[in-house]
């Protein structure tokens, strides 16, 4: 049994900046592939003689007839260097189905929702800005995009279509380091009350970049009341950030995974991951970032207890709803049931 791997060709690659390039992929089936807004897809590279996986936030839209990826070359960034300089137009290249829980909204309700962005973390919310856009509804959009400075903004001249072509749904505020123009805790208050047209208590937020930058920007909207449930984080680089946990070791534990409809009873050895037992057994659950932050691992725990060292992703309605993540997740007790 093997995982349910997409074959993606490369159709056209598009230079937004000298270090960052949109690649326009479709299926090498010629089927559709479904995903949600805000959504990403896991690619798999084998280099050097190594498995590599790599999370990437769609930049377009569902309603577009491709899926497209937006890379920027990061410092020490073996994958995105190979990506930028050896990827080529006609390749093929592995990935898992589109996953994640960035998802915007697209009720019809009166409301502000507020997009943070920092960099690259334009990508996926510009794909949000796009679904919503083509869509008849009454939200007002406030797109508030940090960038070092103009000639580094992504998507500009798309963006600026988008404004021109809704002035009454959105509003861009561009944030330039290079002009001493940086987010910071005062600004981040001042720019909501500014902004908001409805009921604060009504609006959305959707937070992506480092994240030092996205702590800040929740910090301050939970100070002024937001609710915690209102505000969404995406975040694909790997921080040095504290565990914090109830237990210093755990010990052996039986557990039952189904996964595909097949049961497997396994054992998750001393300090091991639900993750890393499932691989070790040959039972090939998705994966991408194995740190706690994008989701891809996500199932459900219909039995025992589990606990996670790390959750960065799930929000408190998901863990209601029973979502563990098997990457940082560890089993309590012998009753464990995951299942996907």
């Amino acid at each position: 049994m093997t995982e349910d791997i997409l074959k993606l060709k490369v159709d056209r690659i598009k230079w937004e900046t000298p270090d960052t390039a949109t690649f326009y992929l479709i299926s090498v089936k010629g089927n559709p592939i479904p995903y949600t807004a805000g959504q990403f897809i896991t690619l798999i590279f084998n280099h050097r003689q190594e498995e590599i996986r790599r999370s990437y936030s769609l930049s377009s839209s569902p309603d577009e007839p491709y899926l497209a990826i937006t890379v920027k070359r990061i410092t020490n960034g073996e994958i995105s260097r190979f990506m930028l300089t050896k990827i080529k137009e006609g390749d093929v290249l592995n990935a898992l189905a589109p996953a994640g829980r960035f998802i915007i909204s697209d009720d019809q309700q009166q409301k502000d929702i507020f997009l943070f962005a920092a960099g690259s973390g334009i990508t996926p919310i510009f794909s949000q800005l796009k679904y919503i856009l083509n869509r008849e509804g009454e939200s007002r959009l406030v797109l508030i995009y940090s960038s070092q400075n103009a000639a580094s903004i992504l998507f500009k001249d798309e963006l600026d279509k988008l404004a021109a072509e809704h002035p009454e749904r959105l509003t861009i505020i561009h944030l330039l380091s290079s002009e001493a123009n940086r987010l910071n805790t005062d600004k981040v208050e001042k720019l909501v009350k500014q902004h908001s047209r409805f009921n604060l208590a009504d609006a959305e937020f959707y937070l992506c970049g480092p994240f030092a930058y996205m702590r800040m920007i929740r910090f301050d909207l939970v100070y002024m009341g937001i609710d915690r449930a209102r505000i969404r984080r995406e975040n694909f680089v790997l921080e040095t950030v504290a565990v914090t946990s109830s237990y210093t070791s755990f010990p052996p534990k039986n557990i039952k995974i189904k996964y595909r409809g097949e049961p497997h009873d396994i054992v998750v050895g001393e300090n091991q991951s639900i993750l890393q037992a499932a691989l070790q057994n040959n039972i090939p659950l998705p994966y991408s970032c194995r740190g706690g932050v994008c989701s891809t691992c996500m199932m459900k725990c219909a039995g025992g207890k589990v606990e996670m060292v790390k959750n960065d992703v799930l929000t408190d309605a998901d863990l209601a709803q029973g979502w563990i993540l098997t990457c940082t997740g560890h089993p309590l007790d012998d009753g464990v049931v995951v299942e996907l």
